[in-house]
C-alpha cells in the first residue's frame, strides 16, 4: 500500500493535467488534427472528450482510490484474485516502452532548443530543413548523451518525493507552460495570413466527417488523456476519499482539452502565414515549424520559445511516469525508494537507447520496421487499447456498476450519476475500445 497522499486537491488537479498534457497535446494533437482536417477532426474531439474522455478516465482514477495502493497490486486486490494484477502488468510495461521512444523525441526537442538558441536552425538553407531532421536523429551519441541528461534531472526530481518534487515541479512547469502557449498563440495571431489558419482549425466541413476521422480522434483521446499507462490509475491511489473525483476530472481533461486547443492556435495561423501544409504529420514541429523559424528574422527566439514549451509538456509527463511507476514496482517488490526508482530509469534508458538506433546506418529491423515503429506501432496500435479495454471491462463486471457509482459519490453531497454513466461504462466505452483496437490491427 503507498503512503503518498497528495497535499491538496488542486495538486493533484495540477500534476495529473500536466502529465496528461504532455507530448501528447504540444506535438501530436496538431499534427493528427491537421492529418483529420482541422475543424471537423476538432468538433469529433470535442464531443467524444464529452462522451468518452471524462467517463474512462474518472473510472480508472477512482479504481486507483478504491484499491487504496499502486497498479501492480491494486487489481488483484479489487478482484480478490492475483490474476487481476496482469491488467496493471499490461499498464505499466506499456507505460515503460511508451517512455522509452518519448525519451528520445525529447532528446531530440532539446536538440533543436539548442540550435535555436545558438542561432543554427536560422542559418540553415530551407530546403535543407528536411534533411537536417534525419542529421539530428542519426547522431547518435548525441542523442544518447541528451538522454542520460534529461534522465538524470528526472532521478533528481522524482527522489525528492510526492510533495517536494513532483508536485512541486510540476505545478512551476504548468504555469510556465501556460504562460509560453498563451505567449506563443498571441505571437501566432499578428502575422499576415493568421486568419486561414483560424478558418481551416475553426470552421468545420461536415463532408469530412467520416470514419477515419472519427477513429483518428478517438486514438488521440485516449493517448491524450493517458488511460491504460498505469498513471492516472497510481495518482488516484493518492487521493482522498473526502474529495469529489468527478469534477477533479474534469477539471484535468478540461486543461488538457485547452492545450490542445490553444496548441492549434498557436501552430496553424503560423503554417498558414507561410503556405506551409498543415497535415505534414509527425515532422510538423521538426520541419515544418523549423521551416517558418528559419524564415523569421529573429526566428531563434521564437524557435527556443516553441521547443522550449515542447521540453516542459514533455518533461512534466517524464517525472509523472517515473513516479507511478517507482511507486508501483516499490510496493510490488518491497524496494527501497532509490532501488525502485533506479529499477524505472534503467528500464526506460534501456528501451530508449534501442529506439536511438532506429536511427542508424544499418538499424536491427523485425519484420522489416525499426525498433521505434515497432514500439510505436505495438503500444499506440495494441497495448494502449487493449489496456483500456480491459480496465473499463474490470471495473463494469469484475467491481461492478453499483459499487464503482457508491464510491464516486463519495466526496460529494449534491452530484447524482444519471443512467447514462452505466451505458457508458458497460456498452460505449468497451465497444469504442474494440473498434480501436480492431481498426487499428486492420489498418495496419
Amino acid at each position: 500500500m503507498s503512503n503518498n497522499r497528495w497535499s491538496s486537491k488542486f495538486s493533484f488537479i495540477i500534476t495529473t493535467s500536466a502529465f496528461a498534457i504532455g507530448l501528447g497535446n504540444v506535438w501530436r494533437f496538431p499534427y493528427v488534427a491537421g492529418e483529420g482536417g482541422g475543424a471537423a477532426f476538432l468538433l469529433v474531439y470535442f464531443v467524444l472528450i464529452l462522451l468518452i474522455g471524462i467517463p474512462i478516465l474518472t473510472i480508472e482514477i477512482a479504481l486507483g482510490r478504491m484499491s487504496k495502493t499502486t497498479i501492480l497490486l491494486g487489481f488483484g486486490k479489487l478482484g480478490k484474485k492475483p490474476f487481476w494484477n496482469s491488467i496493471g502488468w499490461l499498464g505499466a510495461i506499456s507505460c515503460i516502452l511508451i517512455m522509452g521512444f518519448y525519451i528520445m523525441i525529447m532528446a531530440w526537442i532539446g536538440i533543436y532548443l539548442w540550435e535555436c538558441l545558438s542561432g543554427e536552425i536560422s542559418k540553415l538553407p530551407v530546403a535543407s530543413i528536411p534533411g537536417h531532421f534525419d542529421k539530428v536523429a542519426s547522431n547518435l551519441s548525441t542523442v544518447i548523451i541528451v538522454i542520460f541528461s534529461i534522465m538524470l534531472a528526472a532521478f533528481f526530481v522524482v527522489r525528492q518525493g510526492l510533495k517536494s518534487g513532483l508536485e512541486r515541479y510540476s505545478k512551476g512547469m504548468m504555469f510556465g507552460l501556460v504562460i509560453l502557449i498563451l505567449g506563443l498563440s498571441i505571437w501566432a495571431a499578428t502575422l499576415d495570413g493568421a486568419v486561414e489558419g483560424y478558418r481551416w482549425l475553426l470552421s468545420p466541413d461536415f463532408s469530412k466527417i467520416n470514419f477515419q476521422v472519427i477513429m483518428s480522434a478517438m486514438g488521440q483521446l485516449f493517448f491524450s488523456v493517458g488511460v491504460g499507462m498505469a498513471v492516472t490509475f497510481v495518482f488516484g491511489s493518492y487521493t482522498s476519499t473526502k474529495d469529489n473525483l468527478v469534477s477533479s476530472t474534469i477539471w484535468i481533461v478540461l486543461a488538457d482539452t485547452f492545450f490542445a486547443f490553444i496548441s492549434g492556435l498557436m501552430l496553424f495561423p503560423a503554417i498558414f502565414s507561410f503556405n506551409l501544409s498543415p497535415d505534414s504529420g509527425p515532422n510538423l514541429i521538426f520541419v515544418t515549424m523549423a521551416t517558418v523559424f528559419n524564415k523569421l528574422e529573429y526566428g531563434w527566439i521564437i524557435g527556443a520559445v516553441f521547443f522550449l514549451l515542447l521540453f516542459l509538456a514533455g518533461f512534466s509527463s517524464l517525472i509523472s511516469a517515473i513516479q507511478g511507476l517507482k511507486d508501483s514496482f516499490k510496493d510490488r517488490y518491497k524496494l527501497s525508494e532509490n532501488m525502485a526508482l533506479l529499477s524505472v530509469i534503467g528500464s526506460i534508458v534501456v528501451i530508449s537507447i534501442a529506439s536511438v538506433f532506429s536511427y542508424s546506418d544499418n538499424p536491427f529491423l523485425i519484420f522489416d520496421k525499426t525498433v521505434f515503429e515497432v514500439l510505436d506501432y505495438v503500444t499506440s496500435t495494441i497495448m494502449l487499447p487493449l489496456g483500456g479495454l480491459l480496465t473499463v471491462l474490470f471495473a463494469g463486471h469484475i467491481v461492478g456498476y453499483k459499487k464503482l457509482r457508491i464510491h464516486l459519490l463519495e466526496g460529494t453531497k449534491t452530484m447524482k450519476l444519471q443512467g447514462f454513466w452505466k451505458i457508458v461504462l458497460i456498452w460505449i466505452l468497451p465497444l469504442s475500445l474494440i473498434t480501436i483496437l480492431l481498426n487499428g490491427l486492420l489498418n495496419t
